[in-house]
């Protein structure tokens, strides 16, 4: 009789460390990248259909059908399309959805169309619009420009030093609601036609004359209101209504000319990609209205592609942002943590070589006048083309390059790059020891208050975040480590400082519950794994009681599957919102929870973490990768974005500790 085989717990997983491997090479773009997609909902496609309408650019057949293909795969049972992939329907994105399948030439019985328009029906019509789907159906003819939140050109004028210039917001508001003041300060309409006149009479079937559009102009629909405006932005709101009436021709122009003058400046200093697609599809409209012929209409234009998905699977979509640093710098981290292996290596110098080279090296021409913070030194989200550096981008991918330098898979940076990159890292900290994305924060908070985008929330200004804090803090402590007495004193006493007072807001921010809220990923679970890394980064014991408490509040919210799940749900007010209990764990939240555990063990955790790595194993597949599941990542509260890579990433990375640790 032959005795039965016992399976080796280690070969296991090495094993399935090896498939994950194989599997992020197979995604692992030929100058060594690797990004995923950024999943958002179809708001983009579809303003980009209607962009192109305006501009009087034809869509390709085949990427016409991709849109629809990507409409027809994220429609809602009831018709419409919601903000992300586990929302509701909302009347902002089934309007677009609707407006945009007309634009294509699939007529109001088509199936997809039809169910749109009864799912706007069904909730009130179109009139109840969030400010921004108004300026959409405003740039066709299809709400009153009157009837839409005044967005004053004017405030482009006013002197740098104003609390309330636009200089102050943060920079993604502040660039939108630059193209945005610029169609509404001059009126942007595309001509009548047919086919508008038809949409017209669709989406308005009591007649558009008689539309409730100023009854209504104060009202959001129930089911995309997130923040309403307050007291003092309705009274602001009337004060720009009065002024827009009376406000001179020559200010208006002068005001439309300094618009442009930013737009231009934002075009030409990203080689057109823009900050996002939202911007870019506003600076495009601008610009042409500005000038049909100006001469960089086409790069504006061809810059568009820079944000699209397509494929015959899923369609055609734009994501919201791209992400080829942010995931590259966290799996050559994770694969410094594991043992060696020739697809690791053959990864990890790809990508280590490829990262080096996306480190901005020089301020852009011009900046300082057009409201951007230095650059040298930074590195973006995106890539070595989208030139918008940020705080956490940079701590992350500078410490996944000394790591790479330390495990032999990459030269170390040099040492004038490390020292730019560490006081790009220090300018983005706030008065309060926290740091910033883009920028420090400009502005008084009182101008959370004011925030004019009826959807989102927390999105007037930059603040401290718990992860770009975090990721700071431990870039910060390691580049200390590791250059020694290779930083000048001056900048030492500076990043000494940084890092205590980083700290100190760590500390401060912490729940009494035990866990950290995120702001850009769900949620607590996600801002515990940055916070308890940059602590321990940064000296403090194992056995620090606030250590202790992320501990035991992680293994308090273990499911009976061995993982973690949080609802997108407790981003909306900041509470701990679990998953239903019928519903499995998430394997990037497990992954973040149990990282943190290994990080901070002291040997009771050892049950805990075994059942998440089996959680991990046994929820992988046969080609290595994990199944898709819900999203895990967000911005302003309310728009959650499903990062492709990291599902892969973060189990990878997981993995690959517990080997590195088994092997000590």
């Amino acid at each position: 009789m032959t005795p039965a085989t016992v399976s080796d717990p280690r070969s296991d997983l090495a094993h399935a460390y090896e498939r994950a491997l194989q599997h992020l090479r197979g995604v692992q773009a030929k100058k060594g990248a690797v990004g995923g997609e950024v999943i958002w909902n179809p708001m983009l496609v579809c303003q980009y259909v209607i962009a192109c309408h305006v501009l009087g650019r034809p869509i390709a057949p085949v990427r016409r059908q991709r849109i629809r293909l990507a409409l027809e795969r994220q429609v809602r049972d009831d018709g419409g399309w919601g903000m992300h992939p586990d929302s509701e329907s909302w009347l902002f994105h089934t309007t677009l959805g609707y407006v945009a399948l007309r634009l294509l030439d699939y007529p109001p019985d088509d199936p997809l169309a039809a169910g749109a328009l009864r799912w706007i029906r069904a909730h009130g019509g179109v009139t109840k619009n969030p400010t921004w789907g108004r300026i959409w159906l405003a740039l066709l003819g299809l709400y009153p420009w009157q009837c839409v939140q005044p967005i004053l050109p004017e405030m482009w004028l006013l002197p740098d030093a104003a609390p309330v210039h636009p200089r102050r917001l943060y920079c993604h508001m502040r660039l939108i609601y630059l193209g945005l003041s610029y169609l509404y300060g001059a009126r942007v309409q595309a001509p009548d036609s047919p086919v508008l006149r038809a949409i017209r009479d669709e989406l308005y079937d009591g007649g558009y004359d008689r539309a409730p559009f100023r009854a209504h102009r104060d009202d959001i629909a129930a089911t995309d209101l997130y923040e309403a405006p307050g007291a003092g932005l309705r009274a602001a709101f009337a004060a720009m209504r009065a002024l827009d009436r009376v406000a001179p021709g020559l200010v208006r122009k002068k005001a439309l000319a300094r618009a442009i003058e930013h737009v231009l400046f934002e075009l030409r200093s990203t080689g057109h990609v823009c900050l996002s697609p939202v911007n870019g599809l506003l600076f495009n409209l601008a610009l042409h209205h500005h000038d049909p012929r100006h001469p960089e209409q086409d790069l504006a234009f061809r810059g568009l592609e820079y944000w699209f998905w397509e494929d015959d699977v899923d369609g055609a979509r734009i994501c919201g942002a791209r992400s080829d640093i942010w995931d590259t710098s966290f799996l050559l981290q994770a694969l410094c943590e594991g043992p060696t292996s020739p697809v690791g290596q053959v990864l990890g110098r790809d990508a280590a070589a490829w990262l080096a080279t996306a480190q901005i090296r020089g301020d852009i021409p011009g900046g300082a006048e057009h409201y951007r913070e230095p650059a040298d030194g930074g590195w973006g989200f995106a890539d070595e083309r989208h030139p918008w550096p940020v705080s956490d981008c940079t701590a992350e991918a500078l410490e996944a390059l000394i790591h790479c330098a330390d495990h032999r898979l990459a030269e170390p940076l040099p040492r004038e790059r490390q020292l730019a990159a560490i006081r790009f890292v220090l300018r983005r900290q706030n008065e309060d020891g926290g740091f910033g994305s883009y920028e420090p924060r400009r502005g008084s908070l009182v101008l959370k208050h004011f925030n004019p985008a009826e959807i989102y929330g927390n999105c007037m200004l930059e603040y401290s975040y718990t992860e770009c804090t975090a990721s700071c803090v431990r870039g910060l402590a390691l580049a200390r480590t590791r250059l020694g007495d290779a930083v000048p004193p001056g900048l030492l006493a500076d990043v000494d400082a940084a890092i205590e007072r980083g700290v100190a807001f760590l500390l401060g921010a912490q729940h009494p519950d035990g866990g950290w809220l995120g702001f850009w990923g769900i949620n607590f679970t996600y801002g515990s794994f940055f916070a308890v890394h940059a602590l321990l980064a940064a000296g403090l014991p194992r056995h620090h009681p606030a250590i202790r408490r992320a501990v035991a509040w992680l293994v308090r919210r273990q499911r009976p599957d061995g993982g973690w799940g949080e609802s997108f749900e407790g981003l909306l007010d900041g509470r701990d919102v679990q998953l239903p209990p019928h519903e499995p764990s998430l394997v990037a939240q497990t992954a973040w929870a149990v990282l943190t555990l290994m990080a901070a063990e002291t040997g009771e955790e050892a049950p805990a973490i075994e059942r998440a790595i089996a959680y991990l194993q046994s929820r992988q597949q046969p080609d290595g990768s994990w199944p898709r599941e819900r999203a895990s990542g967000v911005f302003f509260n309310t728009a959650v974005l499903d990062y492709d890579l990291y599902r892969q990433i973060f189990p990878a990375w997981a993995l690959a500790r517990r080997l590195g640790r088994a092997a000590e």
